[in-house]
């Protein structure tokens, strides 16, 4: 196992080298460890890329090392695709953020007719949470999955709570996108999304020119005991619908590179794809990057940190993704110094990447071996305040304003 980790012109971009060093520095610490088989990670600013790591296992019982053209499951990062693709579509007007899902889906019936597509992008739908009863053949399913939620009563009334749907929501949002644009949901996110950003090695469901080199989804080594129990079962479940042929989950079954999320996140930052063409305009960013539920708590924090006795903090959501927000929360996987607009994808126990549109930085990590959730969080957070303690430039500091703002 090589470790590679570059640090290119970090000093002329704000950066400490010495303290650039210190990611990899902790990464060998968890590998040693064991707390996960193998990661990849980038960062950048101004688009200019000062770490590029790969270290450790993509499959530990293959001996096949992470490389950079390793590929990674996204796990929950997958809804940033969906959320790409459907803000894209709104810029072309082809619906509005308001605009009830039962508009194009008339099958939710009364009962949901309210749920707009603002409200599944910021959590506060109603779907529900889990689907303990719909099977792997269903949850592979785009329209059978949706349909799992037809007719029945919001859990609360849209808008009121936060409570973070795992699959179900974004597999009614891809079957009203589908049903908007009259096209399958895996041609408008390779229309809309993947192309335009030059992602070539993403894909929703298991294409076969990937599957060569799929890190699988495996518990990290350090997780024992029930809880390695627990997590295999789970994994057993993703890794049965989600590499189904066919398999489309808007929500939870795309696959990738770190070097594709790395260009995902720099779309999201520039708002300009491959070729400089626009993927996102400046104010749908704006938009974007604002803390949209304000100090609601997520109900699903409960269920991840709950059992360590850890307070349920505000969700502090941005719009489709998960965000830094104002406060100092414990559960922020974009750790405690990145500026309050930060936002960003992360998948269970194993990915993230972010946007810090004040720093005008990106982080792209994504790792083999599920960790523990809650050990993931702490993981995540840990390698952000990493990333952004080793920048030393003091101007951009100096914009936060005196409530951090």
């Amino acid at each position: 196992m090589t470790l590679i980790a570059e640090t290119i012109r970090s000093e002329e971009l704000g950066f400490s080298a010495n303290r650039l060093a210190r990611i990899s520095d902790r990464v060998q610490r968890d590998l040693d460890a064991q707390r996960y088989c193998g990661i990849s990670i980038i960062v950048a600013r101004h688009g200019e890329v000062v770490v590029d790591l790969t270290e450790g296992w993509a499959d530990q019982e293959r001996q096949m090392p992470v490389g950079r053209d390793t590929v990674f499951s996204l796990m929950s990062l997958s809804k940033a695709l969906t959320v790409v693709l459907t803000l894209r579509l709104v810029e072309e007007g082809h619906f509005r953020l308001t605009t009830p899902l039962s508009s194009w889906i008339p099958e939710l019936g009364e009962a949901q007719a309210d749920i707009n597509v603002y409200h599944v992008l910021t959590q506060t739908s109603g779907l529900p949470m889990y689907t303990p009863d719909a099977g792997p053949d269903v949850v592979a399913n785009l329209e059978r999955y949706a349909a799992t939620t037809f007719g029945h009563v919001p859990a609360f009334r849209p808008g009121e709570r936060v409570a973070y749907s795992v699959r179900v929501a974004h597999s009614v949002l891809g079957l009203f996108l589908q049903r908007v644009m009259g096209t399958p949901f895996t041609e408008l996110v390779q229309r809309w999304v993947l192309d335009p950003i030059g992602m070539r090695d993403t894909a929703f469901g298991p294409r076969d020119d990937l599957l060569s080199r799929l890190a699988p989804i495996v518990p990290a080594p350090y997780v024992q005991g029930d809880a390695r129990a627990e997590v295999e079962a789970n994994t057993t479940m993703i890794n049965d619908f989600s590499l189904r042929p066919g398999a489309v989950v808007p929500g939870s079954n795309a696959f990738a590179t770190a070097s594709d999320i790395h260009r995902l996140a720099e779309a999201l930052r520039s708002g300009v794809g491959e070729n400089g063409e626009p993927v996102l305009s400046p104010a749908m960013i704006d938009l974007v990057a604002r803390n949209h539920t304000g100090e609601v708590p997520n109900d699903v924090m409960v269920d991840i940190f709950g059992p360590r006795n850890l307070v349920p903090y505000p969700a502090y959501l941005a719009m489709g993704f998960w965000g830094r927000g104002p406060g100092m929360t414990t559960h922020s996987p974009y750790g405690h110094l990145a500026s309050p607009r930060t936002f960003g994808g992360l998948g269970r126990g194993s990915a993230m990447f972010w946007i810090d549109p004040l720093l005008d930085m990106t982080m792209t990590v994504l790792s083999a071996g599920l960790m523990d959730e809650t050990d993931n969080f702490e993981r995540l957070s840990a390698l952000s305040d990493l990333a952004v303690s080793s920048l030393v430039d003091r101007t951009p500091f100096d914009l936060f304003g005196p409530q951090g703002g």
